[in-house]
């Protein structure tokens, strides 16, 4: 098929967003990527209505006024949000009016919607370049994405890293400061909001002698052995620090008993006592610990408590060692 000479398919390939109607308003011929957009109606009034014309003015009649006076036509997409595509007419002998298209502002948005690619466009279509800097945007800001979630991901390591023992895993000095901090702030809030907490400090006997008969890295796999034991006697609410080369400190909020602060402790020293395997060589030790329970205080500071909590300690030593002892005031 021919229009004037030119077959229809060599017309939409010139003119992909192009429209030939015929004086019904019924549709000759749709360039592809209009039909896209309109689906396959047959007749302008189902896909479009004028901009910028009279109220009473239907689509084919604002069109051929168009053609007749030079002016640019402005059509909207019916059930579309689209800004309106836009164009010129020329009036055919025949009583045809053939319309040649465009998105204007519009283009980015179409490319998204329809999912249009440069085969959808002219080959000296403006809107290829658009398309190549929508795509190229759209490259850049998911790169800058991945680099971000990269930045946060390396951000929260750190973090991690800063607060945590690399040889246990857990909480270092600076962590266990952090998070007595906010057990502080608990405790001294307004009697409806207070919750108390104890402290447990902990030290291995005699874990020099092992380092010394055995080496460090006997002794580095019973510290990781003491870390298990922890983690496995303790809430998850609580927290483990290792502040030392075999000093462990333990915060337990909401813990008020002593009984029940006594038989952890127990456990937690029965656990610690058992024997580890290194390198054929049985590596033994035991723990002392002190403990401190916060509702001993009624004015309570950081200073006091853990000052206290290393007195119970060494008062554990003095009482032959493997023991747990609390402190009490006065």
């Amino acid at each position: 098929m021919t229009y004037n000479s030119v077959p229809v398919e060599r017309l939409a390939s010139l003119m992909p967003m192009h429209l030939l109607v015929d004086p019904s308003g019924a549709i000759r011929s749709c360039g592809p990527t209009l039909r896209k957009l309109i689906g396959r109606v047959e007749h302008v009034d189902a896909a479009f209505e004028l901009r910028r014309a009279p109220p009473d003015n239907t689509p084919i009649e604002g069109m051929y006024q168009a053609a007749q006076n030079g002016r640019r036509v402005f059509l909207d997409l019916r059930n579309s949000d689209l800004p309106p595509l836009r164009g010129e007419a020329t009036a055919l002998p025949a009583g045809d009016v053939l319309l040649n298209l465009g998105f204007g502002i519009g283009v980015i948005e179409a490319i998204a919607s329809y999912d249009l690619t440069d085969a959808d466009f002219a080959a000296n279509d403006l809107a290829i370049e658009i398309l190549y800097l929508h795509k190229s945007n759209q490259a850049i800001r998911g790169e800058l994405a991945r680099h971000s979630m990269r930045l946060e991901e390396a951000r929260e390591a750190a973090e991690i890293q800063a607060f945590t023992d690399p040889l246990t895993g857990l909480l270092n000095r600076r962590g266990f400061e952090l998070a007595f901090s906010l057990a502080l702030e608990g405790r001294n809030a307004p009697s409806e909001r207070s919750q108390q907490f104890a402290i447990m400090q902990l030290d291995l006997d005699r874990f020099k002698d092992i380092n010394d008969n055995f080496g460090h890295a006997a002794g580095d796999a019973v510290l990781k052995r003491v870390a298990e034991v922890l983690r496995q006697e303790m809430r998850a609410d609580d927290s483990i620090a290792r502040i030392g080369g075999d000093e462990f400190l333990i915060l337990l909020p909401g813990l008020q008993a002593r009984a029940a602060l006594q038989q952890l402790g127990r456990r937690i020293i029965d656990a610690i006592q058992q024997p580890v395997w290194y390198e054929k060589h049985l590596c033994r030790t035991s723990a002392s610990i002190g403990a401190v329970l916060s509702d001993s205080y009624l004015d309570i500071t950081a200073e006091q408590i853990l000052s206290d909590v290393d007195e119970a300690l060494y008062a554990a030593k003095r009482d032959g060692r493997a023991c747990i002892r609390l402190f009490e005031s006065g």
